[in-house]
């Protein structure tokens, strides 16, 4: 008896453990309540098709001077499909200061002020900043999820394009 009970233990212990991994790595939800994973980014598009559709108004509508502050993913994209260059994405883990680019990208979609976004994005030389509407950002340090007031502030960003995936502002000089 005492063996079965020490097996049932040893079973529900496990149980609980793979639960749990679950729950830490893909999520879980349960009706209207979703407990968040790590994972759970990743198992999403890293890219949406209306990021993707906004590729053409940026090469119609936009210089190779352009510049744009994007997270990873968005900069690949930008710089894959339009040769713009974004503040981190594309080559840009050989360029210099590649971690200090990253936190500043991160700074510009996080902070609440839109004048310090706007002062980041100049001190980058940034015309645009490109703002996924559908997903969270990942400039290297996590994924993180946008403070989008800052953006309607009409003294330092001018909505330039938009669909249900993304807004692109451009930065006021």
């Amino acid at each position: 008896m005492k063996k079965s009970w020490k097996n049932v233990l040893i079973i529900a212990i496990l149980f609980v453990l793979v639960i749990a991994g679950v729950v830490q790595l893909k999520g879980v939800s349960v009706k209207d309540v979703h407990i968040e994973g790590q994972a759970d980014p990743w198992l999403v598009p890293l890219v949406a098709k209306g990021e993707l559709d906004a590729t053409t108004w940026i090469k119609e509508n936009t210089s190779f001077e352009d510049r744009f502050v994007a997270d990873i993913f968005g900069g690949e994209l930008i710089m894959g499909m339009t040769t713009r260059i974004p503040i981190v994405g594309g080559d840009w883990a050989n360029a210099p200061n590649a971690a200090q680019n990253m936190a500043d990208a991160e700074k510009i979609y996080l902070t609440t002020s839109s004048s310090e976004a706007s002062s980041l994005c100049k001190e980058h030389n940034c015309t645009y900043v490109f703002v996924p509407l559908q997903r969270q950002i990942h400039a290297g340090y996590g994924w993180k999820t946008i403070e989008m007031d800052k953006f309607s502030d009409t003294n330092y960003f001018e909505l330039a394009y938009e669909n249900r995936d993304v807004q692109v502002y451009r930065v006021v000089y």
